[in-house]
């Protein structure tokens, strides 16, 4: 997430900074062309050059303002499972998109004004064309519409400030984002049959064994394997059934699948204390050191799956460091040891495994009609309206993009009440 603001960051004050020079270089080129053609300073001129003057120091307040909103609307995502963050977020971003919108307007009109500039044109010729940018500007309303944005970009500001979400920090509410384990959350899984079929082989793991053989060889790598996909696709669900395949638990040992919870909070030391737990030894130092001799100790010639669920960018920060340093003691397991990851950024997949991915989809349209159907009508075939509600459904089921998690949660909403006034809703 912190990636999408910087480069969000990135294209917004490319565009001020642009526009903004622009005006420089043609204010430059007016007083220079006014003294080769020997022309005294013209009040419109004079007076064109002071809007533009104003409408630069405007552009200045947008170029520090943004990015301030920007982490804004990050902080009150975090936060928007409460009514006040969730009612100001709309807001905040409508005022930052209008915000974006002009300065990629304004940014156009430069570039079509520096085409016309470019060209091979004399004193005179140069100093009409800037002036004719100018003119522009002012025709358009830039002047006013800038400082409108600028209102209320501040208005927004000011309240998001009275809430206290300028201090809202970028972590998720435990309360609302529970932490996940390998228990399954749903006995079934839809349509998913294949997928975790190809996932277990590229674990390694193959056709069950009559028995099962420690190997006491040290890996020579730590292969990853990352699931990527949108959030609600099923991420989770499939890592849960991938430990309890019972090839899985042949091939690793149930003692040997762990499962920790990362979220957005790449925590070295709470990490390796949940792992050195899970595998009977001693967690309660606090000393990062004692912490990684311990997780070496209980991980040597042991053969394991590592489950990481939902890992957020955290894990980028220092270029990967945190993720060297956590794999460092791992790296003491058994040959066919593996890393299970599962996330929802690809720049998290690409520093963990650069080689194995797999990209989880949406349902396909069957499998996900039939989930979506047995989420809204259950068990139950007492429905007298049940073919006009299935109408309704089939326009309904496009909007949640094979999304199994959206899928259980309006069709339980939907099952609440079954009527055709309801549905349509």
């Amino acid at each position: 997430m912190a990636l999408a603001i910087f480069n969000e960051y990135a294209g917004v004050l490319s565009n001020v900074n642009a526009c903004r020079e622009f005006f420089s270089w043609t204010a430059s080129v007016i007083t220079a062309t006014r003294s080769l053609r020997n022309t005294s300073e013209l009040p419109d001129e004079d007076k064109t050059e002071e809007q533009i003057e104003r409408l630069k120091d405007d552009l200045w307040k947008l170029e520090t303002t943004m990015p301030k909103m920007l982490d804004l609307i990050d902080r009150v995502e975090y936060q928007s499972h409460k009514k006040q963050a969730a009612d100001l977020l709309p807001h905040i971003k409508n005022a930052v998109f209008e915000a974006e919108d002009l300065l990629d307007e304004l940014d156009y009109d430069a570039l079509k004004w520096k085409l016309e500039c470019s060209k091979n044109l004399g004193p005179d010729q140069l100093h009409d064309t800037c002036l004719g940018f100018y003119d522009s500007v002012r025709s358009n309303g830039y002047i006013r519409k800038v400082n409108r944005v600028q209102k209320n970009l501040d208005h927004v500001d000011k309240q998001s400030m009275e809430m206290g979400l300028h201090q809202a920090q970028l972590k998720f509410d435990k309360s609302v984002r529970p932490e996940t384990n390998s228990s399954f959350n749903e006995g079934k899984m839809f349509g998913r049959k294949k997928e975790l079929k190809k996932l277990v082989e590229t674990l390694g793991v193959r056709a069950p064994k009559r028995e099962r053989t420690e190997s006491k060889a040290r890996m020579t790598e730590l292969p990853v394997l990352s699931i990527i996909g949108m959030g609600g696709v099923g991420k989770t669900t499939m890592a849960q059934h991938i430990c309890k395949d019972t090839n899985v638990k042949t091939d690793f040992g149930p003692k040997n699948i762990i499962w920790t919870c990362v979220s957005d909070d790449f925590d070295i030391k709470r990490l390796m204390k949940e792992i050195i737990e899970h595998l009977g030894g001693d967690a309660s130092s606090n000393n990062l050191n004692v912490l990684k001799r311990k997780l070496k100790g209980c991980v040597k010639s042991k053969k394991f799956l590592l489950v990481l669920d939902d890992m957020w960018d955290d894990v980028l920060k220092d270029h990967g460091v945190g993720w060297n340093s956590f794999c460092a003691s791992l790296k003491y397991g058994a040959e066919g040891s593996r890393i299970l990851v599962t996330t929802r950024s690809p720049e998290v997949a690409k520093l963990v495994s650069l080689m194995n991915i797999y990209e989880l989809k949406g349902l396909q349209a069957g499998v996900f009609w039939d989930l979506f159907k047995s989420c809204a009508f259950g068990s139950t075939n007492a429905c007298n309206n049940r073919e006009s509600l299935e109408c309704i459904g089939e326009k309904i089921v496009p909007k949640l993009k094979g999304s199994p998690l959206a899928a259980k949660t309006i069709g339980r909403l939907l099952r609440m009440d079954l009527s055709t006034t309801h549905w349509k809703i």
